[in-house]
C-alpha cells in the first residue's frame, strides 16, 4: 500500500489515476508531487522467506535512441542543508553500507572496499573499459595482498605503472603489468632512503637535457657497467654531447674535493685516478687536464704527457712555466730543448748535445747561502774560475780517501805576490813528481814560437840540444840542460 497526495492505491487493483490500465497491476506512467515535509514513497511489507529470491525494486527498459539518456536520475535543490546530507544510504539492520554525501563522495563502512566481479581481481576498478580503455586499478592481481594497495595504471589497454604502497613503485615492458615482470622498481631502502635496484640486474639512471626519441636526445647517466659505477653524460642523433661539471658553490672555509680510498694489499698495484682518452683525433695542444684560477690556466698536461705549471705567470719560485714566466723551466717549442729561466732570462739551457750556460754561472755552496765557488764565462771560448777578490784555487786529485788522506796537484792563487803550481799529499798519500815535458822541433825557436815573457823547454832534433829559452820582450835567451 502506498500514498500519494494522502489517497491510497491497491497496486494489486489500481484503479484509474493519471494514464494507467485498470484492473491490471501495471502503470504505464506515474508521477508523485508529495506536500511539504512528507515521505513520497514508502515500502515495508517487502519480506523473503523459504527460498524466494525476489527483487524489491526491479527495473528495465531499452536505449533505443541517438539521445544521452539516464536510467536513475535524483535531482535535488539544495537551497540550505546540513553538511552530512546524503544523496543516498543503503543500510543492512539500519546500519550504513554504503552511502553518497550530497558533495559527490562515496562512502563505505571501514574494513570494505569496493570489488570488482571478475574471478581475478579484487578492489576498485576506475576506467571506461576494464582491460581496454584508460584508468586506474585498485587492489591485488588473483588475491589481494594483505596490509598493502596496489595501484596499476591503465593505458591505451596496457598496464604501464604498478604502485605497491608498502614497498614498492614499479614498471616493465608488459602489456598486462599486473601478470608481468616488473623490471624497474623505485623501492624505500631505510629511512630517508630511495633506492633503484632489481635482484641482481644492473641499474641505470637517465636525466635528459633533451628528448625526440630513443635515437635522438642528450641526457646525463648513473649506472653500473661490469660492476664498475659510471657518470656521465652521452646524445644520439642531432643531440650535442655535453660536458660533466662538478659546481660545488662559494665557499668561505676549506671544502676541497675529495677522494679517499684505502689500499690494503700488498700484492696489487693499486691506481689512485685515471682518466683514459681515446685519441682518435684532436689537435696537437690538447690536455689531458686544465687547472685554472678565475678561468686562466695555471697548470695542465697536454696529450703527451708534458706538464706545464705556472703557465704564463710571473710568480717567484720554483716551477714550471711558459717562455716569458720569472723563474722556472720551460720548453718554448717542439725543439726538444728545456730552459731554465731565473728573473725572466733563460739562463741555462738543456739540448740534446749537453748542458749550455748564458750568461749566469755554474757555481757552488752552501744551500741558501752565498755561493763561493764559481765558474763562469769570461769571453767566447774562455772559462774563467772568479769570486770578486777572492783568491781561487783549483786541485786535481790523483787518489782521495777523505779530506785528510790523498794525492793532488794544486793550482793556487793565494799568495799576493804569484801563482803556484804544485803536487801536494796528506795521510798514507805519497809525494808525487811534478813533469813538463819539452817541445821537439827541427830548429831552434824564434821571437814567434814563444810569447814575450814566456819561456818554453825545447829540444832541437837537428843538434840533439835541450835548452830553456825564453822570450825576453822579443830577444831569444837560452840555458842548455846537458
Amino acid at each position: 500500500m502506498g500514498f500519494f497526495g494522502g489517497s491510497s492505491v491497491d497496486l494489486t487493483s489500481p484503479g484509474p489515476i493519471g494514464s494507467t490500465t485498470p484492473n491490471t497491476g501495471a502503470f504505464t506512467t506515474l508521477s508523485a508531487t508529495p506536500p511539504a515535509n512528507t515521505t513520497a514513497f514508502t515500502s515495508t511489507g517487502f519480506s523473503l522467506t523459504g527460498t524466494n529470491a525476489q527483487t524489491l525494486l526491479n527495473l528495465s527498459g531499452t536505449w533505443n535512441t541517438s539521445g544521452t539518456p539516464t536510467a536513475i536520475k535524483l535531482n535535488v535543490t539544495d537551497t540550505a542543508s546540513n553538511a552530512s546530507s546524503l544523496l543516498m544510504d543503503l543500510q543492512v539492520g539500519g546500519s550504513s553500507r554504503f552511502s553518497a554525501t550530497k558533495a559527490g563522495s562515496l562512502i563505505l563502512p571501514s574494513g570494505q572496499s569496493i570489488r570488482s566481479n571478475g574471478a581475478n581481481y579484487a578492489n576498485l576498478v576506475l576506467t571506461d573499459g576494464f582491460g581496454s580503455g584508460t584508468g586506474l586499478f585498485f587492489g591485488g592481481y588473483n588475491t589481494p595482498t594483505v596490509g598493502k594497495l596496489n595501484f596499476y595504471m591503465l593505458a591505451s589497454g596496457e598496464w604501464t605503472f604498478q604502485l605497491n604502497l608498502g614497498s614498492s613503485i614499479s614498471w616493465c615492458d608488459n602489456s598486462n603489468v599486473v601478470a608481468g615482470t616488473r623490471d624497474l622498481i623505485l623501492t624505500r631502502d631505510a629511512a630517508n632512503t630511495l633506492a633503484q635496484r632489481n635482484s641482481t640486474n644492473a641499474q641505470t639512471f637517465r636525466l635528459y637535457n633533451t628528448f625526440t626519441d630513443a635515437s635522438n636526445y642528450e641526457r646525463g647517466f648513473f649506472r653500473w657497467n661490469t660492476n664498475v659505477l659510471e657518470i656521465g653524460a652521452e646524445a644520439a642523433g642531432t643531440g650535442t654531447q655535453r660536458q660533466l661539471r662538478l659546481p660545488l658553490g662559494t665557499v668561505t672555509a676549506s671544502t676541497p674535493l675529495s677522494v679517499t680510498q684505502t689500499w690494503n694489499s700488498a700484492g696489487v698495484t693499486f691506481t689512485g685516478i685515471q682518466a683514459n682518452i681515446t685519441d682518435t683525433a684532436s689537435a696537437s695542444g690538447s690536455l689531458l687536464m686544465d687547472l685554472q684560477v678565475g678561468g686562466s690556466s695555471k697548470a695542465v698536461i697536454n696529450k703527451s704527457g708534458g706538464i706545464q705549471a705556472n703557465v704564463g705567470q710571473a710568480s717567484s719560485g720554483f716551477g714550471f712555466t711558459f717562455l716569458g714566466g720569472t723563474n722556472g723551466i720551460y720548453s718554448p717549442s717542439a725543439s726538444g730543448s728545456w730552459y731554465l729561466a731565473s728573473s725572466g732570462n733563460a739562463s741555462a739551457e738543456i739540448r740534446t748535445s749537453g748542458l749550455g750556460l748564458g750568461s749566469s754561472s755554474l757555481s757552488w755552496g752552501s744551500m741558501g747561502s752565498t755561493q763561493d765557488v764559481i765558474l763562469t764565462r769570461d769571453a767566447a771560448a774562455i772559462l774563467a774560475q772568479r769570486n770578486s777578490t777572492n783568491a781561487q784555487a783549483f786541485k786535481l786529485y790523483r787518489t782521495f780517501t777523505d779530506a785528510s788522506n790523498y794525492e793532488r796537484l794544486g793550482f793556487l792563487a793565494t799568495n799576493t805576490t804569484r801563482y803556484t803550481i804544485t803536487s801536494e799529499n796528506a795521510g798514507t798519500g805519497s809525494a808525487r813528481s811534478l813533469e813538463v815535458s819539452f817541445y821537439t822541433a827541427a830548429s831552434d825557436p824564434t821571437s814567434t814560437d814563444i810569447t814575450s815573457g814566456c819561456f818554453s823547454v825545447w829540444k832541437n832534433s837537428g843538434t840533439g840540444t835541450i835548452k830553456l829559452w825564453a822570450n825576453d820582450g822579443g830577444t831569444m835567451k837560452s840555458v842548455a840542460l846537458a
